[in-house]
């Protein structure tokens, strides 16, 4: 696949998870709707289903992490001599950011689980 065709492969799936990103902020908005609830009325129901939605959020959110975490290893995996030093600088530093943020949304995905009492302040960012 020549790099004109794969650009455009990757644009067209990074559209696809835009689409996603709005769903989640619908989500995001959705289960805070459960969140007040629950803090207004102390409702059990209200705060087990907040924090089912926040996981399923954490947990796509870390798929698509995933996704663009392998996107990037394979960009630098495939660099070659010929590519400039410039291009495998900036390249390593999308590793390093897609590796962090990577890591951000596994560190919130475990906060939204084990954190059963509602004790941490959770934002999808």
């Amino acid at each position: 696949m020549n790099d004109i065709s794969k650009r455009i492969k990757q644009i067209d799936t990074e559209n696809f998870i835009w689409i996603i990103y709005i769903f989640i902020i619908g989500l995001c908005l959705y289960a805070n709707s459960y969140e007040k609830k629950y803090f207004y009325t102390n409702d059990i129901y209200a705060k087990e289903k907040y924090r089912n939605i926040t996981i399923f959020i954490f947990l796509v959110a870390v798929i698509i992490y995933i996704y663009f975490f392998i996107d990037n290893y394979n960009d630098c995996k495939n660099l070659n001599n010929n590519d400039s030093p410039k291009k495998k600088t900036l390249n390593d530093l999308s590793l390093v950011g897609s590796t962090l943020i990577l890591i951000s949304g596994l560190i919130f995905l475990y906060i939204s689980i084990v954190d059963e009492d509602l004790d941490t302040e959770l934002a999808f960012n």
